[in-house]
């Protein structure tokens, strides 16, 4: 009896800890301005490329990223609570045949192919200005705010890692919603 309570409890040391807040994919920072009649958001997130799926980009795979902001107002009860929603994509993946790593942005259309992974790791986790929306949309005499977060895609993994994926906790799919009001 006790050889196989210290074999259970040894398996479960295999296992490891479930992953923390720390280990999962988080919006970090989130900058909005308004510029040019226009409300604009830049946000930041936290990648875990140390876990599966995400070192999987080392191998070619690419990991694809949407970035959901949301402004919302004060919700009187008859309106809706959501004023204007905006996604935009990321793409990060490594060309084996160049040996580069290639970011697109997909919003501003930007794209860098580098060597260097710290490199192509930072610009992956950040958004240019992304138009939230046009300052005559925004009343000045209502609360508004504005929400963030990031999706990682499944669709674009291989088949292995999508089954990982969706067979275990290992994926962290999409990070919590990050808020910031609007000044007026």
């Amino acid at each position: 009896m006790k050889g196989s309570l210290a074999t259970i409890l040894a398996g479960l040391a295999l296992v490891g800890a479930p992953p923390t807040a720390a280990d999962s994919l988080a919006v970090t920072s989130l900058r909005l301005e308004r510029s040019g009649g226009a409300w604009q958001a830049s946000v930041e997130w936290r990648v875990p490329w140390d876990r599966k799926p995400f070192n999987e980009v080392h191998e070619g795979v690419p990991i694809d990223f949407t970035v959901e902001l949301e402004l919302l107002r004060d919700r009187g009860w008859w309106f809706d609570a959501s004023v204007e929603k905006t996604r935009v994509r990321q793409e990060i993946y490594y060309n084996r045949l160049t040996r580069q790593y290639r970011v697109i942005d997909w919003a501003t259309g930007q794209r860098l192919f580098t060597r260097k992974w710290p490199q192509a790791r930072r610009q992956a986790q950040r958004t240019g200005s992304i138009e939230v929306a046009k300052s005559d949309r925004v009343q000045a005499e209502v609360d508004y705010y504005v929400g963030a977060r990031v999706v990682a895609r499944r669709e674009q993994l291989s088949l292995p890692a999508r089954i990982v994926a969706s067979l275990t906790s290992l994926w962290e799919g999409a990070s919590e919603w990050r808020y910031r009001p609007l000044a007026r």
